[in-house]
């Protein structure tokens, strides 16, 4: 996780912080204002369509062996289990957040 951004009224700042904090591969951030909430899930949920498509790996490969076409795309186990981070990581948002499980479908 990143530490908290501590100039509270710079919001875009803050979102940049979080952003970097992402690429680099922080899973979150610490919040010192309510403002930076939002910020913190949107920069680090994973976007609804990229979950859906994720879901449509893992259902096509049920045991992560083998290669599949999705919309044109080779899809195999290192995807599989791209697909797989993804999808853990929205149900443990929407298990805190019902309309990120209403978006990520789950």
């Amino acid at each position: 996780f990143y530490g908290p951004f501590g100039d509270i009224a710079d919001l875009a700042a803050c979102e940049q912080q979080f952003k970097n904090a992402y690429l680099m591969g922080c899973a979150g951030a610490w919040s010192l204002h309510p403002g930076q909430i939002d910020i913190a899930k949107r920069v680090f949920s994973p976007e609804p369509a990229e979950v859906k498509f994720a879901l449509r790996i893992l259902e096509a490969m049920p045991t992560g062996a083998g290669v599949v076409m999705l919309d044109g795309k080779m899809q195999d186990d290192a995807t599989w289990k791209q697909a797989k981070v993804i999808v853990d990581l929205a149900k443990q948002v929407a298990a805190k957040d019902p309309e990120m499980a209403k978006a990520y479908g789950l």
